[in-house]
């Protein structure tokens, strides 16, 4: 993924960036060395004069009048091997808020440290619940009643999104197991699925897809219950992440067969939203969509692929594991009535 030019850059709080700035003249500098430096690190801070980055070597504050390109990458892998693989699930998870985010945001502890709190008009969990990602800067116990008090005042069920490791049960995690000796209770098992982008597949003859950057009445009436039951909010969140492909497969007769969504951020592709009309199911439309999603975040940069899927889905758990994803993690909800 190239540099962009600095009248193009912005500066997502909590995204990890590599900045290429002017060396200041007048400096310490031998005939015919750089005059650009690059640095990388963790956007901290942004103002009109200045972008303040988590670098190795501690916090680095870059003049914007010196930064002549800049891109957001992917977070630094926390264990070895392929960075699809070497992310650590709190990093992926910071990535993957982005594809599916709450209209409103708030945080216990440091922002993009500690607990997220997400409202979203009540559509999706991802986007209506609270994710630990560190130090929320206070007692567990103060945090969860923070956390049920911030969603009782918006007339939301209090949840908390609990990722676990993939062999790693929800009774077995000490802070889950707490909570359900209180009276939360488990739904949505979900897995998180993540690998790289492959081509798209081939479309049977006449049938064609169509790729849009923003969410549209067809795409909202041609996807599943959980979108058209629901579809102003639907409209709002979906249509909130930074970067995206709305993606329309139509037959020779131009009649739409599916739909889904690529969300695009920090060097990944999430996949979102596929879903296949009932008269066009076994015939493929799913892969095709999938491989596209995956396609289409590759052709902007983005090669690296998540997904979230739930668990007892096994059609679909089956197609994306032979399209090369792996099981990265897994988590659940757990909700407070």
């Amino acid at each position: 993924m190239p540099l962009v030019t600095a009248s193009a850059v912005r500066y997502p709080l909590g995204s990890r960036m590599a900045i290429r700035t002017r060396i200041p003249a007048g400096g310490p500098h031998l005939p015919g060395s750089p005059t650009l430096t690059d640095t990388v690190g963790e956007v901290l801070a942004v103002d009109d004069e200045s972008v303040v980055l988590a670098t190795r070597r501690g916090e680095v504050a870059l003049p914007l009048a010196s930064v002549v390109a800049a891109r957001v990458i992917p977070p630094r892998p926390t264990r070895r091997g392929a960075p699809e693989r070497a992310i650590g699930i709190e990093d992926l998870h910071r990535v993957m808020t982005k594809g599916n985010p709450g209209l409103e945001v708030a945080w216990l502890g440091t922002p993009g440290r500690g607990w997220m709190l997400r409202a979203g008009l009540g559509f999706t969990g991802r986007a209506n619940s609270a994710l630990p990602l560190g130090d929320p800067g206070t007692t567990e116990e103060e945090a969860v009643e923070r956390v049920v008090a911030w969603y009782r005042e918006r007339d939301l069920v209090p949840r908390l999104q609990v990722p676990l490791p993939i062999h790693v049960e929800l009774a077995d995690d000490p802070f889950a197991a707490r909570l359900l000796a209180q009276g939360w209770t488990p739904i949505t098992p979900a897995l998180v699925l993540t690998g790289r982008a492959v081509p798209a597949s081939p479309a049977p003859p006449g049938w064609r897809l169509e790729q849009r950057g923003s969410i549209d009445d067809a795409w909202l009436s041609a996807s599943g219950s959980g979108i058209t039951d629901h579809r102003e909010a639907a409209r709002a969140v979906l249509g909130a992440p930074r970067e995206q492909v709305f993606l329309h497969a139509r037959d020779a007769d131009g009649e739409l067969l599916g739909v889904g969504r690529a969300s695009i951020d920090d060097g990944w592709t999430g996949v979102y939203s596929v879903h296949v009309a009932a008269r066009a199911r076994r015939l493929g439309v799913g892969r095709w969509l999938t491989t596209a999603a995956t396609a289409a975040g590759a052709q902007r940069g983005a090669g690296l692929v998540y997904l979230q899927v739930e668990t007892d889905n096994l059609p679909a758990v089956r197609l994306y594991e032979d399209l090369g994803l792996r099981r990265h993690h897994h988590y659940a909800y757990l909700r407070l009535l």
